[in-house]
Order: structure tokens, then sequence, then C-alpha cells
């Protein structure tokens, strides 16, 4: 994806806001999305985005990434149009490189929430700062490198498509939001079908092999795995052979579906004895998938069909197992080992409760589950907390209102 972009950049001594400020300066880019032929998958419109929809961004962050200098947004529509917008050069230095990221505002593939944007820029671009006041550039045009891939999934049973309804892709150098590699790409469509679109973007330019948890429309799920190398700016087909899970037996080590979700069953001792445990947290669509997270008074909100949140002696049970801590399709967390079988626990953070919602504590460092046991004092209770250093995953308790990930268990027949 090239773009070419004339800068021309002026202070604004009539806006109050700015005029007072020489390093603050409107810009104005002539920008397109340069050429297609590379980007076109079927005539369905489902390609990697030629052309700029109006109100795309172009944000212009400084060289290390920390500071946002501005945003410019597309005045049109097209391979070709006008951006403009103020950058802040306060922060900057000259010879400094900055970089753009175009974030597109059109919709994304069914199935994915939100904006291709939202799970990494769309594509990104340099220029090389010569002055900043008044803000020039080294160069005044800039190529945007596309930062993503889009794959036209088909999965089979045996011969048999697979009307797919969710869908969870998890494989090491998929990154999900922003620059952080977090493992794991999750949908779920408004109406099931065969083919599935699906937005990555993948940090390896080599083989590797991409796993899947699907579930289709009328509630089986199924796994399979798939080799394949996949190149950013590239659009691909590809089929995958998938495995339907079957009902769960009482076996330990057992994997299969109860309560509607895949689950494995843990022998937690002559007390307790065994359960079913699910190899997702609520909200996930996938082991690697963070899932949602939960305040202690609504921890079962996400929860159906006889699923429960474990009690801290369950919990404890589950500690004494064999475990590690460990990363899987590159995503930190504890993994248990159940006969021939795994279970795994992502290292998921917990979320604070302040005003934004994407500002959460200790993702891949550390993994927080309520249990449903009160903790000593009413702000408190207790839940499950692990990382590399504490292997014996003890049970601590955590502030009622942050938000922690949950583990559903399930009683067996």
């Amino acid at each position: 994806m090239l773009a070419v972009l004339a800068f021309t950049a002026c202070s604004n001594d009539s806006d109050e806001a700015t005029g007072n400020d020489s390093h603050i300066w409107h810009v104005t880019l002539t920008a397109s999305m340069g050429d297609a032929t590379h980007r076109a998958l079927s005539a369905d419109g489902k390609n990697i985005a030629a052309n700029f929809a109006q109100d795309d961004e172009v944000v212009v962050v400084d060289a290390d990434g920390s500071t946002i200098v501005g945003t410019l947004k597309a005045q049109t529509a097209g391979e070709s149009t006008t951006l403009s917008g103020v950058l802040d050069a306060t922060s900057l230095a000259e010879n400094e490189v900055v970089t753009l990221r175009y974030l597109s505002v059109t919709p994304n593939y069914d199935g994915q929430k939100g904006r291709l944007a939202e799970i990494s820029s769309y594509a990104v671009g340099t220029l090389k700062v010569k002055t900043k006041s008044p803000l020039t550039f080294e160069s005044t045009s800039v190529s945007l490198a596309p930062q993503q891939s889009i794959t036209k999934f088909t999965f089979k049973d045996g011969s048999s498509d697979i009307n797919v309804k969710t869908f969870g892709i998890a494989a090491p150098g998929l990154v999900q939001k922003g620059s952080a590699t977090v493992g794991a790409v999750t949908g779920t469509l408004s109406t099931a079908n065969t083919e599935v679109y699906v937005a990555l973007r993948n940090t390896y330019t080599s083989q590797q092999t991409y796993s899947f948890y699907i579930q289709d429309n009328t509630g089986n799920w199924y796994t399979g795995t798939k080799k394949a190398t996949l190149t950013n700016g590239k659009n691909y087909t590809a089929t995958v052979s998938m495995t339907k899970l079957s009902e769960l037996s009482s076996t330990e080590g057992a994997v299969g579906v109860i309560g509607k979700l895949p689950a494995i069953v843990i022998d937690l001792g002559e007390t307790i004895g065994k359960k079913a445990v699910a190899l997702m947290n609520a909200g996930a669509l996938c082991p690697e998938h963070y899932g949602n997270y939960y305040t202690f008074a609504n921890q079962s909100s996400g929860l159906s069909n006889s699923w429960y949140v474990p009690s801290k002696d369950e919990f404890d049970a589950l500690a004494g197992k064999t475990k590690e801590w460990t990363t899987q399709n590159g995503v930190n967390g504890c993994r248990f080992t159940i006969g021939s079988e795994k279970l795994f626990l992502p290292a998921a953070g917990y979320d604070d409760g302040d005003d934004n919602p994407q500002d959460f504590m200790y993702v891949s460092e550390w993994g927080y589950y309520w249990s449903s046991t009160p903790a000593s004092t009413d702000e408190r209770a207790i839940s499950l907390q692990f990382n590399k250093v504490i292997s014996g995953l003890n049970t601590n308790s955590s502030l009622k209102a942050d938000g922690l990930s949950v583990r559903p268990f399930h009683s067996l027949p």
C-alpha cells in the first residue's frame, strides 16, 4: 500500500487554542492509497482497503511511540484525498522520525468487533522532521505499508463445510490491539456462514501453526490446526480440517462438551470429586483469549447452563495439580497437565475499575481469577493469583470492585 503525501504547514494565529504556540501547526496532506493490484481477494468486497473512507484517520506519533503528535482526517473518500488536521511539534526534535498510522473507519469484517484499526493500525509509514518551528519534513511523501492480511477461511468436518457462528484463532505473533502480541483473534458472525473473512496481523514471516476453535450455528464445537505463511498486505484462502468435540465423559483428562462449552474433566480429590473445567475463560472463544472481566458482584453474569464460579477449596485443589508457567501460542499463562491433555489459564491481568476500560493492569504478567468465596472484609473476595514466580497459584484476596477473569466449573452428571 503506497500513499504519497504532500505537506503544507502553517501556524494558525487566529485560533485561540493554538495561536500563541509556535510549535502547533495546521497541516494539509494530499494522499493516495496507491496500487491495489495485490489487495483484491474476490468480487464481493472482502479485500484489504484500496480507498480512504471519509473521516479515516492518520495518527502521527513521535519516534518512541509514546506521544501522539496529532490526528489527520481524510476529507473525501477514494484512492486520493486531502488529509488535514493539527500537529503539535512541542515534543519533537529536529531529525526525529515520526510514524504515521492509518486507521480505517470502514466497518470490519462480520464477526470481528469494531474497526480493523482496533486489531492494529492498518498501515504505517514514517517521515523525518527537518525543523519543528516551522514544522517541516525532509521528504514530502510517505509510503504506508499494510500491517494485516485478510484470509478467507473455510472449515470442514470431513468433506462437509461447517456453518460457522463463532471463531477463535491463536498463534504466536498474532497482534490484536496496538502493537501488543496477544496471540488470539476472535469473533462472532451476525449470520452463520461457511466462509469466514478474518483480518490478521502477524509478526512472523515464516510458516507457523494456527490453532482454531469454532462453533457452528447449532452449537457444536470443533478444533483444528493449519500451517501457513501469512504476509501482511496480502490476501489468502485457506481450508482447515476440523475435529468435532463429542459429549464429555466422566474420565479424568477427557475433553468434550458439557453445558454448551468445551471442557476437561479434573479429579479434585475425595472431598470435591471430579469436575468439568471449561477450556476457556468466560467470554472467551479460545483458550488463549482473555475473555471478559467481571467484578465480584457480577462474576456469574456471563455463565449459563449450570456453569458456576469455583470456590476457594476447588481452586486450592486445582492448584495442587501438575502445572507450569508457559507461553502458549504467544500468550503467557499457567498450564496444567491432566493426563495427556492440557488446561491453560492466560495471564489476563485485571481491570482496576477506572474510567478507561482499556487500562488493564499486569496483562501478560499475572493471572487473577475470581472464586465465589468472600474474604474476611466486605471490600475483598478470594481470587486465584499466579505469575512466573508464584508457581503455587496462591489463593489470595482481591478488591470486589476490580474486574477479574472467570474460569467456569461444571458438575458432572
